[in-house]
């Protein structure tokens, strides 16, 4: 199982001139290599690889004034624009936006990576860099395997990826919870537990206006205008700390009281498309799924995705299609099921996850997955 751990970094006033070093000479090799395969193949109809790219900068580090980063570091843009052409042409295969890479401002390329870090009890060691300080929560667990170092404002965080070994056997199925996720509530449970959705992005939505109207008026160049820029982002990291922090605690509560978590697999991308786009992007359904994911799989639990449809508007008593439209939050059966909405989609979703868990439901619940999948 692969795990990431994240530190904020404390750099001296000298590591943090060679960080921004090496972020503008990432972003020059980003720019070079993406201009080398778009005039290679408008001139010649010639495709640029990365083994290609990377055997001309083996041949530039022969000069020693661009020895000074780790020879990892460097071939990181490589690596990036390699994979930025890789998913344009997946995404022109399916039938998508395709979306050409572009070239990237040096306010814009914030982040580079390398392979095997030596990490310490309190501080990271970056190659030609050296020693720097990091704090952070929990301590390292396994073998490291990849840093990710990122300029955020005016701070510097890492994220070192660890192979933590074999996951665990999964535990017995004593509790099992079907989710249904909302704006009303960020959750409802199948037992009837709601989790309340915080919105936090209406919690700040004035300080986050009034970092916008400041920064509107400095003038461009100033140092001003940069103060305000940091202000505006630090209330925009504030939002989401607040929100990252809501979903960790959500999250593991959920993992530590049930044994198999069902939720419904939505297609968030397409539902960001509709009016309702702000606030499901401000509720975050897909990072609170993906923190159930990963800590299911560390802890035994059993986290299963089910097909969606038709959970709203079956009947979980009798399985009957019961017609609702979006306004309607209360579902009324002729069976005399009388829940709300939420409440009973969460329930068909929770059958329909202990079936695709390979737990023998009884029969109607059999013919109910069936017929919803």
């Amino acid at each position: 199982m692969m795990r990431a751990f994240q530190f904020r970094l404390r750099p001296n006033a000298t590591q943090a001139k060679v960080l921004e070093r090496i972020l503008a000479d990432n972003c020059e090799t980003y720019n070079a290599a993406l201009s080398e395969r778009r005039e290679a193949w408008k001139l010649q109809r010639k495709s640029i690889t990365y083994r290609n790219q990377q055997d001309e900068l083996t041949e530039l580090r022969k000069d020693t004034a661009f020895q000074w980063i780790a020879c990892d570091i460097q071939r990181d843009p490589l690596r990036r624009v390699d994979r930025a052409f890789k998913a344009f042409f997946r995404r022109c295969k399916a039938g998508q936006k395709p979306g050409f890479p572009r070239f990237r401002s040096r306010s814009r390329y914030d982040s580079f990576t390398f392979n095997l870090p030596t990490c310490r009890e309190r501080s990271i060691k970056i190659p030609n860099v050296g020693d720097i300080r990091a704090r952070g929560g929990r301590p390292i667990a396994g073998n490291a395997k990849i840093c990710t170092i990122k300029r955020d404002g005016k701070r510097w965080t890492a994220s070192v990826v660890c192979d933590i070994g074999p996951a665990p056997e999964k535990r017995t199925v004593e509790r099992a919870v079907g989710i249904d996720v909302g704006l009303t509530t960020l959750a409802t449970l199948s037992d009837g537990t709601e989790i309340e959705n915080p919105r936090w992005t209406k919690e700040y939505e004035e300080r986050i206006a009034a970092a916008g109207r400041s920064l509107a008026t400095k003038k461009r160049g100033s140092k001003n205008r940069l103060k305000a820029k940091e202000r505006l982002r630090r209330t925009h990291q504030s939002a989401a700390n607040c929100r990252t922090n809501y979903l960790h605690h959500a999250s593991k509560w959920l993992v530590q009281n049930y044994d198999l978590i069902a939720y419904e697999g939505l297609k968030i991308s397409n539902m960001v498309k509709s009016n309702f786009a702000k606030f499901i992007l401000d509720a975050a359904w897909g990072q609170l799924i993906y923190m159930v994911g990963y800590k299911a799989a560390s802890a035994g639990a059993y986290c299963i995705a089910v097909n969606p449809r038709g959970t709203s508007q079956r009947c979980s008593g009798c399985g009957a299609i019961v017609k609702k439209t979006l306004k309607q939050r209360e579902h009324q059966c002729a069976c005399g099921t009388i829940l709300g909405r939420d409440h009973n989609a969460a329930l068909n979703i929770r059958r329909l996850g202990m079936s695709l868990a390979g737990f023998t439901p009884p029969e109607s619940i059999q013919r109910l997955g069936e017929s919803c999948i």
